[in-house]
């Protein structure tokens, strides 16, 4: 029996059910997956509203300000909040190609980088489909170059060989980000993400990162940067920082990149939250039961 519209969901996460599962399973089976795209960008873009408002993501821009970055790609850009600081930090004259599987967050995103004075142009290229293994996309060509100011492209990175093919035959990129990166509740029932035995937002967040190293060591310049921002405990111990770094350089080792630095900002969950911090264990696999959340950014680059 399902909980009542003001009730905590039954999926244990904290909100209630008509901010969580409800819309999903008043769906048509077919339609879920869109359905959970949904829920995810109308919950998302407040969370979202909050690190901008608080200038966390004018932080983790901040970050990378020293290297002068001219073209990025931007992993997982949600609702545009952290592009629209990219362009407060470094200014109107970088040039941007972000990535995200989830058409209503494009949408929110392309509006708020307008809102925002950003040029915003974005492709729609994804169909979900229903097949007897889980949800797949069937995937419209993708060309590029990508030569406006923002380009905001639907696009899966954990299969999605046109995108790819598209980045790699465009590989003139100084910086990839890859920031706060998370997923709506029906993700676990893609085909493809199946596959890989993915059985949790956490395992969803890492093999997505690993994806994005592989990208990085394929596409960025001699000296490019990838920067990837997780929330995670505050590493405010030696020995906690290098479990940070060396689960990165276990991410890292199969690729050129070297990593660098890592930074954090402690910070609180924002009461408008309602896509609450998940905490992913570094190499050592411990989980506190009480802990600072902070952002961590982590700093490699290509040789």
């Amino acid at each position: 029996m399902c909980p009542g519209r003001n009730e905590p969901c039954y999926c244990g996460n904290g909100r209630k059910y008509k901010h969580c599962h409800l819309a999903i399973d008043e769906a048509p089976l077919e339609h879920r997956y869109e359905a959970a795209q949904q829920v995810y960008a109308r919950n998302w873009t407040s969370t979202a509203q909050a690190h901008y408002q608080a200038q966390r993501y004018h932080w983790m821009a901040e970050q990378i300000k020293p290297f002068t970055p001219h073209r990025i790609l931007d992993v997982g850009c949600g609702s545009g909040h952290g592009i629209l600081a990219l362009f407060d930090v470094l200014g109107k004259d970088i040039q941007v190609v972000a990535l995200d599987e989830n058409p209503v967050c494009l949408k929110a995103a392309a509006q708020i980088l307008v809102e925002g004075g950003v040029d915003a142009t974005f492709v729609k290229r994804l169909k979900p489909v229903l097949t007897t293994e889980g949800f797949a996309f069937e995937a419209a060509p993708l060309v590029g170059p990508f030569d406006g100011r923002c380009t905001l492209v639907e696009a899966d990175i954990c299969n999605d060989p046109g995108m790819i093919q598209a980045l790699v035959n465009d590989s003139s990129f100084d910086l990839i980000t890859i920031w706060l990166t998370g997923t709506h509740m029906m993700r676990k029932f893609n085909k493809d993400v199946r596959s890989k035995n993915i059985e949790s937002d956490g395992m969803h967040r890492l093999y997505v990162q690993n994806r994005v190293y592989e990208l990085a060591d394929r596409i960025l310049k001699s000296g490019g940067v990838l920067q990837v921002v997780d929330r995670s405990e505050a590493p405010t111990t030696e020995e906690m920082r290098d479990d940070c770094l060396n689960a990165h350089r276990d991410q890292a080792s199969v690729t050129s990149l070297d990593v660098k630095t890592l930074e954090y900002l402690p910070y609180d969950e924002p009461q408008t939250s309602r896509t609450p911090m998940i905490f992913t264990p570094s190499t050592s696999g411990r989980v506190p039961k009480q802990f600072q959340p902070a952002i961590t950014s982590v700093i490699s680059i290509k040789p």
